[in-house]
């Protein structure tokens, strides 16, 4: 799988993380930050409710009577309200062996160009949103329809007499566009033989 970025024939591919967008892919290796994370929204819905919450005084004056309460297990049940999209960090280190420019700056600049929207100030509408990326993670893992949320690049790395970068770490957050679901995992998604 070919594109800009590293070129390090020394680093196995399950080790290499392609990010692809409409005009570019981009390569380099995925460091020890990376991960994916699935959250569920689950709510405790009855939480403040009880029989004591519908007469306050009375339920009270019981309790603080008595040392019982009104509240019950049911009161603390959650209830499920869906999953969010799953969302990656992908720590994603760039290095140059030969072209500062091609192996590192390049790559910078086409990740950035897959996350901002094409639009302008004179254009009342019709502009484009974000490039949809496809991600694939050591050829295991491979991710479509996702977007990038951010991506996070500290300035105090080497630089060459040019002043362009000779090695970048990039902290990159992506997200599926829905949650997904038992049956996508059920048909691979995510999973490469």
């Amino acid at each position: 799988m070919e594109g800009i970025g590293n070129r390090d024939t020394r680093i196995t591919r399950h080790r290499k993380c392609w990010i692809q967008g409409s005009e570019a892919t981009v390569v380099g290796v995925w460091g020890p930050g990376t991960s994916k994370e699935l959250t569920a929204n689950w709510t405790s819905p009855f939480e403040g409710e009880s029989i004591g919450n519908q007469i306050p005084l009375a339920g009270g004056l019981v309790q603080a009577a008595t040392d019982i309460t009104s509240v019950t297990t049911l009161n603390s049940r959650q209830t499920w309200e869906g999953n969010r999209p799953t969302t990656f960090n992908i720590e994603l280190k760039l290095y140059a062996l030969e072209d500062p420019e091609s192996e590192v700056m390049q790559p910078i600049r086409a990740l950035e160009f897959m996350a901002a929207p094409d639009v302008n100030d004179m254009q009342p509408a019709g502009g484009r949103i974000p490039d949809r990326v496809c991600v694939n993670i050591g050829t295991r893992h491979i991710f479509t329809d996702m977007v990038i949320d951010s991506i996070s690049q500290p300035f105090d790395k080497e630089i060459d007499s040019q002043g362009r970068f000779v090695r970048a770490t990039l902290n990159i957050q992506l997200s599926t566009l829905t949650m997904i679901s038992k049956d996508m995992l059920r048909k691979g998604y995510g999973q490469q033989a």
